[in-house]
């Protein structure tokens, strides 16, 4: 005589379902949302280190005659320093509207342009990146303060 197999109760699987959806949802969410959060931020770094590559090559290249400040300037801004700083500032208008606050500062020779022929000009661009991509679910991983980040570029000055 053949035993059969008692047929399962279907009471006994109800809820594996949604235990099941919920290791998904974390594996979907892990694969998924997080790349696309790094990806922004590494494109917006990126942006701003091209931006501060551009700033220092453009003033790497200048003539002496242009970023040394002539006796008697009484310490007035290089009209040169506001050019570079406007390349930096056009290469930032695409991510501009993520942005809560950014800083482009040059230096020469690690101090203010003008005082003598530089070795190295150094462009630094900082920036405080917003969190607006999936705010709620990234919060519990992230802060709710922007990141901040900092592209530095030094070159050496070619002038010399």
């Amino acid at each position: 005589m053949r035993q059969t197999a008692k047929p399962r109760r279907r009471g006994a699987q109800r809820g594996s379902i949604a235990i099941e959806a919920a290791f998904s949802l974390l594996l979907l969410f892990t694969f998924v949302v997080l790349p696309f959060f790094f990806a922004r931020v590494f494109w917006y770094y990126h942006v701003a280190q091209k931006a501060a590559h551009d700033g220092a090559r453009f003033l790497s290249n200048v003539a002496q005659a242009e970023i040394v400040a002539a006796p008697g300037s009484g310490g007035a801004a290089l009209p040169i320093i506001a050019v570079a700083e406007s390349i930096a500032n056009a290469e930032l208008n695409d991510i501009r509207p993520a942005l809560d606050h950014y800083t482009v500062t040059i230096l020469c020779d690690f101090a203010v342009c003008g005082i003598g022929v530089p070795q190295v000009v150094n462009v630094s661009v900082q920036m405080r990146l917003r969190n607006d991509m999936f705010r709620g679910i990234l919060a519990d991983f992230f802060s709710e303060d922007p990141l901040v980040f900092q592209a530095r570029v030094t070159m050496r000055y070619v002038g010399n």
